[in-house]
């Protein structure tokens, strides 16, 4: 194994800072000896407790670092029921000249890492894990999750993870030990951590560059730039559709097609310029500092294009192509990852439905109770509302409903929009409990309103003009009519 000089340098500053720890509590001692002894009793046990703080400090720092140990999770990969991707893993580890990893194991989050349990702070091998991160399967493509998984089992072949068996421990050590002195001891260490952990994140930086090239050689110059653009970008799409869809299933009771809808969600043309504006994006804020650990995309895509490239040929089918009968597999991953509890698996379409229609209901029972607490539409009926909003006391409902601490001027700038949101979705709500209307899913949305025949409703352009101008409250009673909600919906009591 060939360590690069600046990890050499790193570590020889890593036992430096141990040096200099050892140097500081035995010179301290010994003027606090000397001072003992010269009759200088009061400075001798001030400086004997500064060096017995620092020494107890470093020792603490120790006991802690060492109790916590790396532990591998998720859904663990098994060979003989997925022989396609330990293969091609195989393929890569042997391109990079390195021992594979004795594990695989699916993980919840837009990321792949190795780490080995390296017995005797990494001097012997131990037990190596690759964790690949389920939305990769969905959010790339064959080759690019190839270069992905090349770039992470190159940290092996140069033994960078060898390296972090010793330094993360070492590292976490130093952190600790300067959180845990003070005065000059701490301003002295504190300086010196910063040396190290300049050097060191230079060593961090190489060591990327090194897995960038391993990436290269096992699926090319043209795969190896895509995945770098495209992985910094899945984070914040993977999780806004947390936010925006798998947030459905726990209201819905049921549980998604977590990677499918994902992929979905990816393909929709409004999420696909999104994220191509992420992209540039990220590309061109990037900041660079010299305490990252990773270099700036644009320069780690400059020394991938300085590379020669193998000329293999891009697969650009999806990720998960590479499981034995993704449709079965899939979801027995995701019910090892996913919370238990959310209910019977069902299809999107399902879940935006029931969710779209409990949404609705939760604000339309917020809003009735609003008008039975405020007294200003005490049946709680959509006409009883609809009668304190014609006769101006909208902002009855909304005083119920809003914070307290608004001052007048944005509690006059919250009414008609507040008002307008859940007049609207107890409308939707009255739709729905007549069979009239439903949610329909949208991966540009998160969902739209759709009637029975066929026509897209938008709820809110409904209701605002009522919602803004008490004197257009008539016409919307009308209108409503006509669409076939009565007028006398009073929301159904939530279930639980």
């Amino acid at each position: 194994m060939r360590v690069p000089l600046r990890a050499v340098l790193a570590l020889v500053l890593l036992v430096g800072f141990f040096v200099l720890v050892l140097a500081l509590t035995v010179g301290v001692a010994g003027v606090a000896v000397y001072a003992l002894t010269t009759g200088h009793g009061v400075g001798g046990i001030k400086l004997g407790l500064l060096a017995g703080a620092v020494a107890l400090a470093v020792g603490a720092a120790v006991r802690s670092v060492l109790r916590v140990k790396p532990q591998p999770y998720g859904a663990v990969v098994d060979r003989a029921a997925q022989p396609h991707l330990w293969a091609v893993v195989d393929e890569l580890a042997a391109t990079a000249r390195t021992r594979g990893p004795d594990e695989i194991r699916l993980v919840p989050e837009v990321n792949a890492a190795v780490f080995e349990e390296a017995p005797l702070l990494g001097l012997r091998e131990g037990r190596r894990y690759l964790m690949i991160g389920l939305p990769l399967l969905a959010g790339l493509t064959v080759s690019e999750l190839r270069a992905v998984l090349a770039h992470e089992l190159g940290h092996y072949s140069h033994g960078h993870t060898k390296l972090s068996a010793l330094t993360y421990r070492a590292t976490a050590t130093v952190s600790r030990t300067v959180e845990e002195v003070d005065g000059v001891a701490r301003w002295i260490l504190k300086g010196y951590s910063k040396l190290y952990l300049l050097v060191a994140r230079s060593a961090n930086r190489q060591q990327e560059l090194h897995a960038d090239a391993a990436s290269v050689a096992a699926a090319g110059r043209e795969a190896t730039r895509n995945a770098l653009r495209r992985i910094g970008a899945l984070a914040p799409a993977w999780s806004f559709y947390g936010d925006a869809y798998l947030s459905l299933a726990p209201a819905a009771g049921r549980t998604p097609d977590l990677l499918a809808g994902f992929r979905s969600f990816l393909a929709d043309p409004h999420r696909q310029k999104a994220l191509a504006e992420i992209e540039t994006a990220l590309l061109d804020a990037e900041p660079s500092s010299a305490f990252d650990s990773h270099p700036p995309i644009r320069k780690r895509i400059a020394a991938v294009d300085r590379l020669p490239d193998p000329g293999l040929p891009l697969d650009q089918r999806p990720a998960w192509s590479l499981l034995v009968d993704p449709e079965r597999a899939i979801p027995a991953f995701e019910e090892q990852i996913l919370i238990d509890g959310l209910g019977p698996r069902a299809s999107w379409d399902e879940i935006v439905r029931l969710a779209g229609a409990e949404q609705a209901a939760h604000q339309a029972r917020l809003l009735a109770r609003a008008g039975t607490e405020s007294g200003a539409a005490p049946a709680g009926t959509l006409g009883a509302v609809l009668d304190a909003v014609r006769r101006g006391d909208g902002h009855r409902l909304v005083g119920w409903v809003v914070k307290p601490d608004l001052t007048p001027e944005e509690f006059a700038e919250a009414v008609p929009a507040v008002l307008t949101d859940l007049l609207a979705a107890m409308v939707v709500s009255a739709l729905i409990d007549a069979g009239r209307a439903h949610h329909e899913l949208d991966w540009g949305g998160p969902w739209r309103v759709r009637l029975a025949d066929g026509a897209e409703l938008d709820p809110e352009e409904v209701v605002r003009d009522a919602a803004t101008h008490p004197a257009a409250v008539p016409a919307l009673r009308d209108r409503l009519v006509a669409m076939g909600v009565s007028l006398q919906y009073s929301p159904r009591p939530a279930d639980d």
